[in-house]
């Protein structure tokens, strides 16, 4: 085999393990906006959107909430979770709830409808208390914004928080990790 062609296969052989690389399922922007109420309850916007395949995303995505977790004190506590819309490409869509051990799943989607390969923007919007710390120094608002459970990369996530009022910069101590659970990179 002469040398030309070898190299020829060899480019071949590339570009076919290149192809699945293009094609790989991910979320291309995860956008969250919560906004805390003066009551201290929340109403979060999710916005997700992702490349579908076939391969995992067949007809739709879920997400996880955690509703249920040991203070630090470690009281059980309940947070009070209510889906407000669920929405694909800015259109009602159908969804369904499970519950999970320590919260509930939110599936997307239909079970009688296979999406095509393309990008999807899907929009959570759900109500949620009980989630701001009080101390005595300060208030806290401790959140996931994207959560754990994906088997996702996601490519970027943003998270803007509204308060009730208008609060003085000055005031505000901001962190922010990246990471699985208990990270602090």
């Amino acid at each position: 085999m002469s040398s030309g062609m070898l190299l020829r296969l060899l480019c071949i052989g590339l570009l076919a393990l290149c192809q699945p690389a293009l094609a790989v399922e991910r979320i291309l922007s995860y956008d969250s906006d919560i906004a805390i109420a003066a009551d201290a309850s929340m109403t979060v916007r999710e916005t997700i959107r992702v490349v579908a395949e076939g391969k995992e995303i067949r007809r739709g995505i879920y997400r996880d909430f955690p509703t249920r977790y040991r203070d630090r004190f470690g009281n059980d506590v309940e947070v009070r979770f209510r889906v407000r819309e669920v929405l694909r490409d800015g259109e009602p869509e159908s969804w369904h709830r499970k519950r999970l051990g320590n919260g509930v799943r939110i599936y997307a989607g239909r079970s009688d409808t296979y999406l095509s390969p393309g990008e999807y923007t899907y929009t959570f919007v759900y109500e949620t208390d009980r989630q701001i710390g009080f101390f005595e120094t300060h208030d806290e608002l401790y959140w996931n914004v994207t959560g754990n459970g994906w088997d996702f990369a996601i490519e970027q996530a943003r998270a803007t928080v509204r308060l009730p009022e208008a609060v003085n910069a000055a005031d505000l101590t901001l962190s922010g990790y990246t990471g699985p659970q208990g990270a602090r990179g």
